[in-house]
């Protein structure tokens, strides 16, 4: 069997055996709405549900920023996967074993898998993430070595990390020396330059390569799918500097977008609709193992938007852990900022004594005590009015005034306009009462918010476009595609005329062709199936959508709105002939008029309007 064609199998399979309404629903909150599903969609900056999830279909599709497709888009788009990666990770929670294929290199492949440090057909981001793989196997193996892993063995044992927990978070070591993993690479003919941009070899000034972790224990970040896209290393040695030593950024790892520990916690986050952060690894897995397993940790820089993003999509409640002291505050103030415009409710747990999770759960009844903290953590409003309330303490008028509108003036960049009419009602009801005015008056002094920079967290929205007469036809088919029987020949004709002008139409009638030849009825989740593109698929699926849209699914408005399509589409060929003959025959004027009269007995008047059709809409704006 051919590569294509084995991966053309492995695709049906795959697809067959995966549930897109769980799939979906372990990365976003669902909600049943008819036979379909909503959510927020994770593909742009959404506040209200616009995403709808289809299980009879087998698809999704935003129709605010048109992302759209099945479960391999899903996941290629969610976890920026390449096709290969997004099968391969499919195959493996679904249990389908895929075809064996052969590289590039001549060598079989066996599932799909590519070695480390090859780029060939990969992106760069693929390549780093098999790099960082091959590398946990390293760390994992050094950890496991009578000699060069005793030292890190014996700082799991003195921190009270159990065997579960190394296993669960693939806690590893890095040799003491500057060429353990560089000698192994070497070793097995890899590529130096693919490690060194996932950040695990360093260069020097003579153009030499070292490993960029030495003697540490080594704690793999994970994202949310289990793949290791960077490391944190903590020394062995108390004269070593610094403490910890993270990856840098790549194109595998994104500091604004991981939270450590979210792949073995996101199931609990959603099970208990809460998320606990916290600062640090050994926090986050002292806290798993103390049975409080809803913790993840940010990678050592402040929050952003786009952590309040990944997890709003998974739970209604965020508890921020931080410590007492001034650093503590000022990092609970900029995290009450990131959240402020969120729809989640936040609140804010500072444990007693000044002590982190992994202090606090080592003490006698520990774990019983961090429960409580977090069970009685501050709402993150009244955390910030209580602050707000001591710096006006014994301030006179003007300063009181001043303050308060100072403050005003930050929500407002970070959000307040931007609020549901209730909440926002609910934030002013606080100032107001913590000013000691009324509410009018805090809303008359509040500033009209300035369009806010473009967030650089903020994933790229996709391009969305009026659907051609072609594409609104072949959505019509799409929806229902018995109607591949009742139209002419000379209609199929001109439609295949009319949508092989243009990708990706093209597309989308090829693929539905090539499934009617195998005689299946080219459903939506057939053609989806029989195309290569994500962004025909993408296309396929809004097209679909809008015509639904459209004609409510009602089956004979859809039968109506294909017709009147068609008729349209007829009109235009039949002109453009027209227009080209006469340009042949300009002394024929009477055969000119008889040939216009002709087309409009046929066709009617009006060249496009489709009769008694509404004007397209988009459905739910998000």
């Amino acid at each position: 069997m051919s590569d294509r064609a084995g991966q053309s199998n492995d695709r049906e399979r795959v697809l067959d055996a995966t549930d897109i309404v769980r799939l979906v629903g372990e990365h976003v909150a669902l909600k049943a709405r008819g036979r379909e599903y909503v959510c927020l969609c994770p593909f742009h900056d959404d506040h209200k549900p616009s995403m709808y999830v289809v299980p009879h279909k087998q698809i999704y599709h935003c129709f605010s920023c048109n992302a759209g497709g099945n479960a391999i888009d899903f996941v290629m788009n969610f976890h920026k996967m390449d096709f290969i990666e997004a099968l391969r990770h499919l195959a493996d929670r679904s249990g389908v074993t895929l075809t064996p294929r052969r590289s590039d290199h001549g060598g079989a492949s066996g599932g799909a898998t590519h070695s480390a440090g090859d780029e060939s057909g990969r992106t760069p981001a693929a390549a780093q993430r098999d790099a960082n793989a091959y590398a946990q196997s390293f760390f994992r193996s050094i950890l496991r070595h009578p000699e060069h892993g005793a030292e890190a063995r014996a700082m799991i044992a003195r921190r009270g990390i159990s065997e579960e927990m190394v296993e669960a978070f693939g806690v590893g070591a890095a040799p003491d020396r500057w060429d353990g993993l560089l000698l192994t690479i070497r070793a097995k003919g890899l590529d130096e330059n693919v490690f060194a941009r996932a950040g695990l070899l360093k260069t020097r000034e003579d153009g030499g390569r070292y490993d960029a972790f030495r003697h540490r224990l080594i704690f793999p970040i994970h994202d949310q799918v289990g793949r290791v896209v960077a490391f944190g290393g903590r020394k062995l040695r108390e004269e070593d500097e610094p403490k910890y030593l993270n990856s840098p950024e790549s194109e595998a790892f994104d500091k604004s977008r991981t939270l450590y520990g979210l792949h073995q916690a996101f199931r609990e986050i959603q099970k208990e609709r809460v998320a606990v952060v916290t600062e640090g690894y050994t926090d986050v897995i002292a806290c798993h193992q103390a049975g409080v397993r809803n913790v993840v940790a940010t990678m050592g820089t402040a929050l952003t938007r786009e952590h309040a993003r990944i997890l709003g999509r998974l739970c209604d409640t965020v508890v921020l852990v931080f410590d007492a002291d001034v650093a503590g505050q000022k990092a609970a103030d900029r995290a009450l900022e990131v959240f402020f415009a969120s729809p989640v409710d936040v609140r804010i747990a500072v444990l007693p004594g000044g002590k982190d999770p992994d202090e606090l759960l080592k003490q006698e009844g520990g774990a019983d005590r961090f429960r409580a903290c977090v069970a009685g953590a501050t709402d993150a409003l009244d955390y910030r009015f209580a602050r707000l309330r001591e710096r006006l303490a014994g301030v006179g008028l003007s300063a009181r005034a001043r303050i308060i509108e100072e403050d005003l003036a930050r929500l407002a960049e970070i959000g307040l306009h931007e609020l549901s009419p209730i909440r926002k009602r609910l934030v002013i009801r606080r100032i107001a009462g913590v000013a000691g005015v009324n509410e009018q008056e805090v809303i008359a002094s509040a500033p009209r918010a300035r369009p806010r920079r473009a967030d650089a967290d903020a994933p790229p929205p996709h391009p969305r476009r009026e659907h051609t007469r072609a594409e609104q036809a072949l959505g019509a088919l799409l929806c229902a595609p018995g109607l591949w029987d009742v139209i002419s020949p000379d209609e199929h004709d001109i439609l295949r005329e009319h949508a092989y002008a243009a990708s990706p139409a093209d597309a989308v009638t090829r693929a539905a062709e090539a499934v009617r030849e195998q005689g299946r009825e080219p459903t939506l989740s057939e053609v989806l199936g029989a195309l290569d593109e994500s962004d025909a698929r993408q296309a396929a699926v809004a097209m679909a959508a809008a015509v639904e849209t459209i004609t409510d699914n009602d089956p004979e408005r859809i039968e109506r709105f294909l017709r009147d399509c068609l008729r349209v589409l007829a009109r235009e060929r039949a002109r453009d002939a027209g227009a080209s003959n006469t340009g042949a025959q300009t002394d024929d004027f009477a055969s000119r008029i008889a040939a216009q009269r002709k087309l409009r007995e046929t066709y009617g008047d009006a060249a496009r309007a489709i009769p008694g059709v509404a004007a397209p809409t988009t459905g739910p704006s998000g």
